[in-house]
């Protein structure tokens, strides 16, 4: 196993030497996942400090070694940890980051049901209907005329 090791660091260091374009591209992608550990504002790639230029050089010389690009990106995590990574790994409350907004979204979908159903289940108030005006018997009629006459 060791010697298929080395024949694959030889092939890619042949690789590399034979195609240097892919050397850099390979190096771009990599300043792209790290970030400058001098104020963790940007990615290495955007950053313009003494400490991204330094981890920008020591890309290109790990990937001329041979170096694949997990293996740099891993030694990197294991001298700064995580916060290195310009996408860290989703793990424990990171995860939730990702499902909230899905949860929340089929909570309130069932919530819309379920107030919809209560809604038609309640019957609705019946129509309120005029009791039909019973005829004024004659005494009260004679009043409403005495309180109209008055009026005039």
């Amino acid at each position: 196993m060791g010697s298929l090791m080395q024949m694959s660091i030889a092939l890619w260091m042949a690789f590399a030497a034979a195609d240097p374009q892919a050397l850099e591209r390979e190096a771009k992608l990599l300043e792209a996942k790290l970030m400058a550990p001098c104020c963790w504002a940007q990615q290495v790639s955007l950053h313009q400090s003494p400490a991204a230029d330094e981890i920008k050089r020591n890309i290109r010389r790990l990937l001329a070694e041979g170096k694949t690009s997990q293996q740099i990106l891993d030694a990197y995590v294991a001298e700064y940890g995580d916060r290195i990574l310009s996408e860290p790994p989703a793990r424990g409350f990171s995860r939730l980051i990702y499902v909230a907004p899905w949860v929340f979204l089929v909570a309130s979908v069932g919530l819309v049901v379920v107030v919809i159903r209560r809604l038609r289940a309640v019957s609705p108030a019946p129509a309120r209907t005029e009791q039909a005006a019973a005829p004024p018997d004659e005494d009260e009629a004679e009043r409403i005329d005495e309180e109209l006459r008055n009026l005039d």
